[in-house]
């Protein structure tokens, strides 16, 4: 077990540093599309996830590294958040280069690009009179990875138990009872748990698929062009 951990841990380690190394400076719309602004909102997206998935990746694996685990496991649950929001994007463009019908795509991709939860009326600062859209929410990201990726959910839940102040993210990590002394001591993975698996194993997993995603959306840009070229 030690050895395949170590091996995830190797690979982590490339996949992030391939992305660091593949982070993008500048998208120019007009050199994506002069005749629609819908390519460059889905590059804009995607670019800017490039840059959340680097940072939480890298971030996630020094972590791990140091045995800080809900730390770790914390920022894998936002990386696996992440490639599933890349999955997304991923699928909604493929429906309109398959279907060759853009339907509602450009609601779906302000959503990802401007959405925004918390506050009343939430207003672009660059535009104050424009009302920014509802974000569109995780659990729908989950549940369009779950179509093609079943068990991805689940993993996401288990992650979230750590990741929030629950049994598993409190007791279980820094706690242990001595029942001959009547006494529970406390320290970091003090049971020394399967714990640093699962995460180092999800956090693989959601590297690798936003690697996939994040090449099909590529090689799919120039039929999605092609297709909204008249929106």
């Amino acid at each position: 077990m030690k050895t395949s951990l170590e091996s995830l841990i190797n690979e982590i380690r490339e996949r992030v540093e391939i992305l660091e190394s593949c982070l993008p400076r500048r998208v120019d719309a007009m050199a994506v599309s002069q005749v629609s602004k819908l390519p460059y909102k889905a590059l804009l997206y995607r670019e800017a996830l490039i840059w959340r998935m680097s940072e939480l990746g890298r971030e996630a694996l020094e972590s791990y590294q140091r045995d800080k685990l809900v730390s770790a496991i914390a920022l894998t649950r936002a990386a696996v958040e992440t490639s599933a929001a890349l999955w997304y994007l991923r699928t909604k463009m493929d429906a309109v280069v398959k279907s060759r019908v853009v339907g509602d795509i450009d609601d779906y991709l302000m959503r990802l690009v401007m959405g925004k939860a918390t506050g009343a009326g939430p207003t672009d600062p660059l535009q104050s009179n424009s009302v920014l859209p509802r974000p569109i929410k995780v659990g729908t990201f989950l549940k369009q990875v779950d179509k093609d990726s079943q068990g991805f959910s689940h993993q996401y839940g288990v992650l979230s138990e750590y990741a929030h102040p629950n049994w598993a993210g409190t007791a279980v990590l820094y706690s242990k009872h001595i029942p001959a002394d009547r006494c529970t001591i406390f320290g970091p993975d003090i049971r020394g748990g399967s714990t640093k698996n699962i995460g180092v194993a999800n956090l693989s997993v959601a590297l690798m698929m936003f690697e996939r995603s994040y090449a099909r959306i590529g090689d799919l840009m120039p039929k999605f062009i092609d297709c909204v070229r008249a929106v």
